[in-house]
């Protein structure tokens, strides 16, 4: 796939429209026609191919889905996608039920820790203007394939089965995953749930955050970016609609080592509304338990209207009850053996007494699956 929006025009375009070009990524004007977004065919159908989608006839990847390998690449992937198929319609009411006063009052979702993870963001919060998810993979550049074989379609099919299996991406293996020809960073692995989700793919562009908190997509001698950054925005729309909306992703440590340092994302985070703000944290790895995380974990509170959070989120007396209304969901007793030193006794006491509501799917790390939603008073 080519940075451009233009096909490419060379002689073997079965296997060259799947090369991404180097490290630019498109800086074109969003297209718009009758008022409605145009999707980037080449980035939509790149993520349709390894997501094992039909693509469109015209093509240069068409060639190759007609082949056998791809073709059991796609009903690998069916199968995949179809564990999260018999949730979604749990997930989505959980939402409409759960989660609509938020939904109806916030434009932006706060996702620390998330990784590419686009696809619960979207499900349980799918109205938000803006999701700004932030992990410590690379941002990457579009899909690129070279030459696809069985291996390459495996790469896929293991990096997100996952997040469909088990609602979250596991770290440890991402960093295998991540750092190939192949995918290079979280941008391929966001796009193929973009587009399994329903999404076209409009424009993907590298960015970055000024020390005043604002997105610009040149450097600071004002020459445009034409290299991968540590952060990428991509714009995508529900076919059928003239909504566009937008989805950055950071590549930053949030530790105290890294994040109070970090003066672009604290001026961005200082420019939010919180009535207009919410927070998803899950599968976060009990950080905010910790002392050297004590900065982000202030910053959430600070800058957000609502936090929802499996126990892995932000330690439940760090909740001004004064401050904030809490809503508990499903069941705690305790962590899974990895994380035994984060027992959080008052959470299991506040699910002993507090009559929580049930939770008809599984999310985070445990069978045993919870929801806290925190909404500030």
């Amino acid at each position: 796939m080519t940075a451009c929006s233009q096909k490419s025009t060379t002689e073997s375009p079965a296997v060259d429209a799947l090369i991404a070009s180097a490290d630019s990524i498109s800086e074109e004007t969003i297209p718009v026609v009758q008022n409605r977004p145009v999707a980037n065919t080449e980035l939509t159908d790149a993520a349709r191919f390894v997501a094992g989608m039909p693509v469109s006839e015209s093509s240069g990847l068409y060639e190759i889905t007609q082949k056998a390998d791809w073709q059991n690449h796609s009903r690998n992937m069916d199968q995949i996608w179809n564990t999260y198929q018999q949730m979604a319609p749990e997930v989505a009411s959980f939402s409409e039920n759960e989660l609509d006063d938020i939904n109806k009052r916030c434009t932006t979702l706060f996702y620390p820790f998330g990784g590419p993870d686009f696809l619960f963001s979207n499900t349980f919060f799918p109205g938000m203007d803006t999701y700004f998810l932030i992990g410590l993979e690379p941002a990457g550049t579009p899909v690129r394939v070279k030459d696809p074989s069985h291996g390459t379609y495996k790469l896929y099919q293991d990096a997100v089965s996952s997040i469909l299996n088990w609602s979250f991406f596991r770290t440890k293996d991402m960093r295998v995953e991540l750092t190939n020809d192949t995918i290079d960073g979280t941008l391929p692995i966001i796009s193929l749930l973009l587009v399994r989700s329903g999404r076209e793919i409009v424009d993907a562009r590298n960015c970055r955050l000024t020390t005043a908190g604002e997105i610009v997509y040149e450097n600071e001698d004002g020459t445009p970016i034409n290299r991968r950054t540590h952060m990428v925005e991509i714009k995508y729309f529900k076919p059928g609609t003239d909504r566009l909306q937008t989805l950055y992703y950071l590549s930053t440590d949030l530790s105290n080592a890294g994040f109070p340092t970090n003066e672009g994302l604290k001026a961005y985070l200082n420019k939010l509304e919180p009535a207009h703000t919410a927070t998803f944290i899950k599968s976060a790895s009990y950080l905010m338990h910790h002392n050297h995380f004590s900065g982000i974990r202030d910053a959430i509170h600070a800058h957000s209207s609502a936090v929802m959070q499996d126990d892995s989120g932000i330690p439940l007396p760090k909740y001004d009850p004064n401050l904030w209304n809490i809503s508990l969901y499903g069941a705690f007793t305790k962590p899974i053996p990895l994380f035994y030193e984060h027992a959080q006794p008052e959470l299991r006491e506040a699910y002993q007494n507090g009559n929580p509501k049930p939770l008809n799917f599984r999310i985070g790390y445990s069978r045993e699956s919870n929801l806290l939603v925190a909404r500030k008073k």
